[in-house]
């Protein structure tokens, strides 16, 4: 959690802080502390490196704009002396890279320590300071799931619908039993269980306007199903 204010768009000092939520302990502890405030119009965006990029604001009177970018490291990058974590578990190849829903796949890996779970996070689709599409799902890890199991590669499962994982791309990230996530790579989830058709419409030649209850004739280079 960061950014906010005290008092309307006030960029005050406990405005900068970041706080991390522990949602087992139910508790908040500090996260760092932010060298812009985040105010309205503000965003925060993880980024394939588990790294979170944070954005914008209007901090005073109106009219204003923070233009400053900063990236936000957290902890869960740094070991105990508070230096950054160079052996980070590495991605090499996630087969297939487009799957449906409840689809077997494969993730091998290297990692210096086990792989205690595999998420899948939603691409961030921020606006005024809220994630309409912030969304992690859990593959392998502690219960109810199943364990992550295996050395070099992870044998998974695509989420089973699209309530749990609506389509499009997500990031995959690993982690090991330190809570150190991986970089992400991207897959596709698509309810699509067949490739588009590769075919050539001939006519009409160009886009056509109908009248309503009107007809029109379509050819194409390869034999359709459907048009």
């Amino acid at each position: 959690a960061s950014g906010g204010s005290v008092n309307n768009e006030s960029p005050d000092a406990p405005g900068k802080k970041a706080d991390l939520y522990d949602p087992a302990a139910n508790t908040f502890s500090s996260g760092g502390t932010a060298s812009y405030s985040r105010l309205y119009h503000s965003t925060s965006i993880l980024l394939p490196d588990a790294t979170v990029a944070t954005v914008g604001s209007n901090p005073g009177s109106r009219g204003k704009y923070e233009a400053a970018i900063e990236i936000y490291a957290p902890p869960y990058l740094f070991d105990s002396n508070d230096l950054r974590i160079t052996q980070r578990p590495t991605i090499s190849g996630v087969t297939p890279g487009v799957m449906g829903y409840n689809t077997p796949f494969s993730v091998t890996y290297s990692s210096a320590s086990p792989i205690s779970s595999a998420v899948l996070v939603r691409p961030g689709s921020a606006t005024h300071a809220f994630d309409m599409d912030q969304r992690l799902i859990g593959l392998c890890g502690p219960s109810p799931q199943p364990a992550c199991t295996g050395s070099g590669t992870l044998s998974l499962t695509s989420p089973p619908n699209g309530s749990i994982a609506p389509p499009g791309y997500y990031m995959l990230f690993l982690l090991d039993g330190a809570g150190v996530p991986s970089v992400a790579r991207f897959i596709q989830i698509t309810p699509q269980t067949t490739a588009p058709p590769a075919g050539t419409i001939a006519s009409p030649v160009a886009d056509t306007t109908i009248a309503a209850g009107g007809s029109v004739s379509f050819g194409a280079d390869t034999v359709a199903a459907s048009y």
